[in-house]
């Protein structure tokens, strides 16, 4: 199947699929009129000479036209590449020369950014004309095999890397996902060039599902949508949902939240005090703790038994997909460890990178890089990162673990533990902490909370309270960033204790 077809399993193609809220008034749109732009736009690539496997870019914020380039591309047999509108420029050239883009498709904001790439701007005279020719009468036969996008990664350590997905890889978890039913209104905030937003749509689009596109996440925006458009499914990355329940908090207006029945959360680990947060706001709803990566989105699913999940639990085993823990240290497999991940929905790999391709897939097994643990019901937990944990004192840390518990303390609304360097401990601990509205705690308490909370030596050496918790480009907390701050703040500030 080709990529574009998942519109094709759409069971009600006239009804309201996509409002896009955007424009003003919002657009919306239905199944076959996307399908006939995503056609038009198809007949247009093939008219313009571009050979199949052409990469063709998407430079632009969010709006209904994304989808027609994201469908559009492979529907032409050529390939969609989502580029990350927060990354600086010279990372997005040296994107558009990895990838060998051959045309890009911008909105007004990102217009002239690659000027050495062929670029069409949404809304131009230039784009009318491409969009008012005839619609390709089929889509592209394509081998289940063949990328269909490529799509990079956020490069916090080093230059990004473009992760090839095929057809199969997309297709496969769209339909084995099951995370949206018929007729579900699912809100999509998130950036559409990040894989939670992508997915959320297409499963959406082939569930019979509309969705409500805002053009970037605003906690006022978030809120509004959810009241205008009569939400039933919420989807996003935790930080979302902490500055959601925080602007609800402080706002002197009310907004109906009731018609929201579901909520997936993913893309970033979640705390238990930030899903009884979000099961607060939404107290009729179904609340998940999802996951899922770049280089593989299919992992988890409910218990085979029915049993009830666990607040924070990612799931049970997939029965599409194979998985396994392996301990970093012995390479044995184990109850805790690196989760490997095999199934049709695994990348093909990274491009032009062999050497990575050889270090992160073995027999098509993808090393994720994320540290789970599997209690006695199956159930998978989150742990950290591989390459978030360091050593203090000859023990390890886990940051989610520490930020779990701060999250504990009444008047904490959302932590972030990072190393900085110490000349005895090599590494200690520190924290940035947001504090609830209207709460107030000190420095000292919390490290006594701490203590009395968790292992001594995992205890926050420095802490800071902040205003705000940094985002990176892709909506997650700018840890990076974090790390450089706290390492210039023990400097100016003295030595942690």
């Amino acid at each position: 199947m080709n990529v574009a077809e998942l519109l094709d399993q759409n069971p009600d193609p006239e009804g309201i699929a996509l409002v896009d809220r955007s424009k003003d008034p919002a657009e919306r749109l239905t199944v076959t009129q996307i399908q006939n732009q995503v056609k038009v736009f198809a007949a247009a690539l093939v008219n313009r000479g571009l050979a199949p496997g052409s990469r063709i870019g998407m430079l632009a914020s969010n709006l209904s036209e994304y989808y027609i380039v994201m469908f559009g591309a492979p529907a032409a047999g050529m390939v969609f590449v989502p580029l990350n509108t927060r990354l600086p420029t010279a990372t997005l050239q040296y994107i558009a020369q990895d990838a060998d883009l051959q045309l890009v498709i911008t909105d007004a904001g990102h217009a002239g950014v690659l000027s050495d790439v062929p670029a069409i701007t949404t809304g131009s005279e230039e784009w009318a004309q491409l969009m008012t020719g005839a619609p390709a009468e089929n889509v592209a036969k394509v081998d289940p095999s063949d990328v269909a996008i490529q799509i990079y990664t956020s490069g916090s350590t080093g230059r990004p890397k473009g992760v090839l997905l095929s057809h199969e890889n997309v297709t496969f978890t769209v339909l084995e996902y099951g995370a949206t039913l018929p007729g579900e209104v699912m809100l999509v905030s998130a950036p559409l060039y990040h894989k939670n937003a992508s997915m959320a749509s297409k499963l959406a689009f082939a569930s019979g599902g509309t969705v409500v596109l805002l053009p970037q996440f605003s906690a006022r925006g978030y809120l509004e949508a959810i009241d205008q458009e009569r939400v039933t499914m919420c989807s996003g990355v935790p930080t979302m949902y902490a500055l959601v329940t925080a602007a609800l908090n402080e706002s002197q207006r009310s907004y109906d939240l009731s018609s929201v029945q579901r909520v997936l959360i993913g893309s970033a680990p979640m705390t238990e005090a930030l899903f009884d947060d979000v099961q607060a706001l939404f107290p009729d709803a179904f609340v998940t703790n999802g996951y899922g990566t770049t280089e593989a989105v299919l992992e988890f699913g409910p218990h085979p038994d029915g049993l009830p999940r666990p607040k924070i639990a990612l799931g049970c085993q997939h029965p599409s997909v194979e998985l396994k823990l392996i301990d970093p240290e012995s390479g044995a497999e184990a109850n805790h460890g690196e989760l490997w991940v095999r199934s049709k929905g695994v990348m093909s790999g990274y491009h032009d990178l062999p050497t990575v391709n050889a270090e992160r897939l073995t027999d098509g097994w993808y090393h994720t890089g994320d540290l789970m643990s599997r209690d006695d019901e199956g159930w998978y937990f989150f742990v950290g990162r591989v390459d978030d944990m360091f050593v203090c004192a000859g023990e390890n840390i886990y940051p989610d673990s520490v930020e779990q518990m701060l999250e504990q303390h009444p008047a904490v609304h959302q932590a972030v533990v990072v190393p900085v360097a110490d000349d005895l401990k090599g590494q200690l601990p520190a924290a940035f902490v947001r504090v609830e509205p209207g709460a107030e705690v000190s420095v000292e308490d919390l490290k006594q909370y701490a203590l009395e909370n968790g292992p001594a030596y995992a205890h926050p050496r420095r802490i800071w309270f902040v205003e705000e918790i940094p985002l990176a480009s892709t909506a997650k907390v700018d840890r990076a960033g974090l790390v450089e701050q706290a390492k210039e703040l023990s400097i100016t500030q003295g030595h942690a204790t």
